[in-house]
Order: structure tokens, then C-alpha cells, then sequence
């Protein structure tokens, strides 16, 4: 798997050749991140993908919340399971995603990323 390397501010890269490129384990973290920050309806092509951020950061339930980044990790290609998921809420609509998946690429080493979702 290769895709388009991102900035912090979620701009691709360019200009470095190769290197704005990642590849396998890399690739499927920047997936991971991209989809969780992915609103659901935002994208014309992809009209379904993501979550409905709107609604489930204003609301009250947690498990909600936790269920929808379950199914978009699940979702993501080359993710083979959730070793663990931590989701934390506060008031001000934000969300702290923390996880550990297998992958294709990485059989007994789990993968791990925080996404910061919030500022709604």
C-alpha cells in the first residue's frame, strides 16, 4: 500500500520525490487519521465515508461515539483488528482517539496513533 504523505495540517506533500510518499504500516496510520477526521457527507465522491461528527460530538453517549471509530477502523484497508481504543469526550465537543490495530503489516507488533478530532 503507498499513498500521498500528509502535513500536520493534513496538505500533501510535495517537491521530495519518493519521500512524499508512505508505504505499509506507515500508509495504513495516515489512512486510519484521514478517515477519522473524514466527515460523513463531506466529499462528493465519498459521500457515505466517515463519521457523523456533528451529531455524535454533541451528543451524550460515548458508546455511540466509540461504536462509529470502531467501524471506520475495522473499515480501513490493510487493518486486520483493534488491539485497543480509547475515546475520550470533553464538553467543549472534542475528541481524543487513542488505538492500537493489527495490520497486514504487522502481525504481532501493533500499530498505534492518537487523532484529535474536535472544535466543532
Amino acid at each position: 500500500m503507498i499513498v500521498r504523505a500528509v502535513t500536520d495540517t493534513n496538505d500533501w506533500t510535495f517537491g521530495k520525490g519518493r519521500n512524499d510518499y508512505k508505504s505499509n504500516s506507515d500508509a495504513i496510520i495516515q489512512n486510519i487519521k484521514t478517515r477519522l477526521q473524514s466527515f460523513k457527507g463531506d466529499c462528493f465522491f465519498a459521500a457515505t465515508e466517515g463519521a457523523d461528527w456533528w451529531n455524535l460530538l454533541g451528543g451524550k453517549s460515548l458508546l455511540a461515539v466509540q461504536l462509529a471509530v470502531t467501524s471506520i477502523i475495522l473499515n480501513t484497508d490493510g487493518v486486520t483488528g483493534i488491539v485497543s481504543l480509547s475515546v475520550n469526550l470533553d464538553k467543549s465537543r472534542n475528541a481524543t482517539i487513542q488505538y492500537q490495530v493489527t495490520s497486514v503489516y504487522s502481525v504481532t507488533q501493533p500499530l498505534s496513533g492518537i487523532v484529535k478530532i474536535g472544535g466543532l
